[in-house]
């Protein structure tokens, strides 16, 4: 221990004699372990961060094998019947309307069984929170309770708001009380405003849980029990369900999984996103340290005779090792002490960009696994950049280190390697960076399939009003007939899923002909009005659009498109032909039309089958109204807003918004893309630019004596500094060329991701190696001149 505290010691001393050097190595380690924290506090909230519970590491999860929700009686049977759960809870988000004087405004609510307070252990600020006498009856007990940030936002913090009804979905509900400050949801994603017992879903929506639909399950498992116990019982439980189900195709297989971060259908696309950041900024960290490393080996070259001193007085070589190792280990625990404070100034930067009232759970918060994360990363940055420095310095060189002049050119093959490692890992980011920037440019040059510059979009929610099956279809023919009337409007339209905005149905279905046995195939499916392909500008191929006579009472038709036809049918003959979406006993919908492909997910999306039905014969309460305008589609913002509060003054509406913007949305991820690797990327080409400026300086002082003898020989200054950054190009010019190949290898893993651009891109290939030659010779430039421009009798003399 004594021993330790004389190392730190020295090594203050040390850097106070040099506070330069210290600085300029703690901020460059500050910036490298600073983005590296930032995206593990993500990774960690996202998917390493147990539920706020009491005792959450007996909190688990239960799904079906293929990670999707359970039913309702699917988790019905499990509680009853489960041994290795003391107590479970089933949850479902929904979006409910609040009834206030200005009119109706949009709750995000969760529906939860009884036992979800009880089981995680939560507190209440206000009141009490949902017992399970509360989700017993339908309808029975029409209570709700409030979360801690909404009652504070919404209600001004009243106290008196316990007991008080509340008018959701124009129905009448008592306050019982409010969440403890602090929770917002057992799990990291949604943070629901209000919470309201399961029971009340069909009081709510109109439709019970118990009935159709899926919930989130999970529980609390018993003392002693195991995942591995949890899951066997799952599978006993499972092939009782599927024997009490003779008339099920699949049989039903359950999982338990450990409760921590996201939905488990959630968890594999985030650990990708986090894992790709963190493998970005793992290369930032790197390109720190080898700068950090350069700067020390060219400290260890100025304090050779120092070391040899201590050598000569018997000082052993491991002792130097572990006092050279002491600092650089000191050094890096500086920066990551920095790197902490940068990481929580980025991280609360990043969630300014959230808008104000979204409900998004997601904890950023400074804890363990995030210390220890920092802790970790700096002391593995203070080994790979403080080791090799650490024992070329310490090379038991006695005579030589005592005679040696410490300021001859000494050439390292060490400081080279660095450099262009350093070179390489910048080569990759900048590729990268430079990849994404052309992908996002031709993303907003492909063709989505349909003429986006004319159009509003507008969602509509009946499901937050009264409407049912016999009014809701009467609000939506009078909203597109008010909206008709609108001056500036050519048509409107409706359709389920707003297209290039992520989401997706899919249907099963069968040809006419093709017995119960059959694969039935699959398709993308859509609900549309009348005049939705006419509203969009998707070309009708063959046949004809849907019209007013499509209704209930006529015989059942669909529309596909290119991809269907020449999928399922011989020559993509499907005009006419009947499919089935209910198996081979029909009833058999007619094909009347064929329209072109369009884009429905995403825009670098493959062509998708696509099977359209009407709206006339498939009512749905939730759709996207279209509107095509003759001119800017902006001006038509209010006056299709006004039409709609015509009709519902109370329904909560959503901002009419042009397509195009809507369409910004879908490049989301290569926008996003773009800015992390460009940000990254300048980051890193900024680290290599200083450090080529230390090794140009630092090698440049010295050669001084060097350059001054060939300048008395008769060495012309451009000569000179040709000589000089032409060694220096050399050593970059090796890095750039395995930067090259490692960014072809890297490229490949992102393709997906990149719109209308190749990993082998030659502008990429060639532009990246041709910005870090620049930057390589304006960061050589200003050193090799001052040092060509010294006296050569001036430098001959040089100590």
């Amino acid at each position: 221990m004594d021993s330790l505290l004389n190392d730190l010691r020295y090594a203050l001393r040390a850097f106070a004699r040099a506070p330069g050097f210290a600085l300029t190595a703690v901020l460059t380690l500050a910036l490298g372990i600073g983005v590296n924290t930032a995206v593990f506090s993500v990774a960690n909230a996202v998917l390493l961060r147990p539920p706020e519970a009491r005792d959450p590491g007996r909190i688990a999860r239960v799904y079906r094998n293929d990670h999707s929700p359970l039913a309702w009686r699917e988790f019905d049977f499990v509680r009853q019947h489960s041994r290795s759960f003391g107590s479970m809870w089933a949850e479902r988000n929904a979006v409910l309307a609040l009834e206030t004087r200005a009119g109706n405004e949009k709750v995000q609510a969760e529906l939860v069984s009884g036992s979800y307070f009880p089981a995680l252990g939560v507190t209440a600020a206000l009141g009490r929170l949902i017992a399970p006498a509360d989700d017993s009856i339908p309808g029975a007990s029409p209570v709700v309770v409030l979360s801690h940030r909404y009652w504070r936002d919404r209600f001004g913090g009243d106290s008196a708001i316990v007991g008080r009804t509340i008018r959701l979905n124009g129905r009448a509900y008592t306050v019982a009380g409010v969440a403890r400050e602090g929770f917002a949801n057992a799990f990291p994603g949604f943070a629901p405003q209000l919470w309201a017992p399961m029971a009340e879903m069909r009081p709510l929506t109109g439709v019970d849980v118990r009935d159709a639909g899926s919930v989130y399950v999970a529980g609390r498992l018993n003392r002693g029990i195991g995942l591995g116990q949890a899951n066997a019982d799952a599978r006993v439980l499972a092939a009782e369900l599927t024997r009490q189900d003779p008339a099920r195709r699949d049989p039903v297989r359950l999982w338990v999984g450990h409760a921590r971060g996201l939905t488990q259908e959630l968890r594999g696309g985030a650990a990708a996103i986090v894992g790709a950041l963190q493998v970005v900024t793992l290369l930032v960290l790197l390109i720190a340290c080898t700068n950090v490393a350069n700067l020390l080996l060219a400290r260890a070259a100025a304090r050779r005779r120092e070391i040899g001193i201590r050598l000569a007085v018997g000082a052993s070589r491991w002792r130097l090792v572990r006092q050279l190792l002491t600092e650089s280990v000191l050094l890096a625990l500086a920066g990551g002490t920095l790197g902490l404070l940068l990481s929580s100034w980025l991280l609360a930067l990043a969630m300014t960009a959230v808008p104000a009232g979204t409900p998004v759970n997601l904890d950023l918060s400074l804890d363990g696994r995030v210390l220890g994360f920092t802790v970790a990363a700096s002391l593995f940055a203070g080994i790979v950049f403080g080791l090799a420095p650490a024992f070329r310095a310490s090379r038991p060189d006695v005579l030589t280190a005592l005679k040696e002049d410490t300021t001859a050119p000494r050439r390292s093959r060490l400081r080279a390697l660095l450099v262009g490692a350093q070179v390489a890992l910048c080569t990759v980011l900048l590729a990268g960076s430079a990849l994404f920037l052309r992908s996002l440019g031709n993303a907003s040059r492909i063709d989505p399939g349909f003429d986006p510059a004319p159009l509003l979009v507008m969602p509509v929610d009946l499901r937050l009003g009264r409407y049912d099956e016999r009014t809701g279809p009467e609000f939506y023919r009078r909203l597109l007939e008010g909206v008709g009337r609108i001056p500036g409007v050519r048509s409107a339209s409706l359709q389920q899923v707003m297209p290039l905005q992520g989401d997706n149905m899919e249907t099963r279905f069968t040809l006419e002909g093709e017995g119960d046995d059959a694969a039935r195939r699959v398709s993308n499916f859509d609900v549309v009005s009348a005049g939705y392909f006419r509203t969009l500008g998707i070309p009708v191929l063959r046949g004809r659009e849907f019209g007013a006579g499509d209704r209930a009472q006529a015989p059942p038709v669909a529309i596909v498109n290119q991809t269907f036809a020449r999928r399922n049918f011989p020559n993509g003959d499907a005009l006419g032909r009947r499919v089935s979406t209910n198996g081979a006993q029909g009833p058999f919908l007619t094909i009347v039309a064929v329209v072109r492909d369009a884009k429905y997910v995403s825009l670098g999306e493959e062509p998708r089958a696509m099977l359209y039905v009407p709206f006339g014969q498939n009512y749905v309460s939730e759709m996207v109204l279209h509107v095509r305008a003759a001119g800017d589609p902006a001006a038509l913002v209010r006056p299709v807003a006004r039409a709609a509060r015509a009709l519902d003054p109370v329904l909560p509406f959503e901002a009419a918004r042009p397509m195009r913007q809507q369409l910004r949305v879908a490049l989301l991820p290569a926008r996003i893309g773009a800015w992390l690797l460009g940000g990254f990327g300048s980051l890193a080409l900024l680290l290599a630019a200083v450090g080529i400026y230390g090794v140009v300086s630092y090698t440049v002082s010295q050669r001084t004596r060097e350059i001054g003898i060939r300048a008395a020989l008769g060495a012309g200054r451009r000569m000179l500094i040709g000589y000089v950054i032409a060694g220096t190009l050399r050593v970059v010019g090796v890095g750039m060329v395995v930067g090259v190949v490692l960014a072809l290898l890297a490229g490949r893993a992102v393709r997906a991701f990149l719109y209308g651009v190749a990993p082998t891109d030659p502008a990429v290939l060639l532009g990246t190696p041709l910005v870090l030659a620049l930057v390589a010779l304006a960061a050589s430039w200003a050193p090799v001149r001052r040092a060509t421009a010294a006296d050569p009798m001036t430098a001959l003399r040089a100590d």
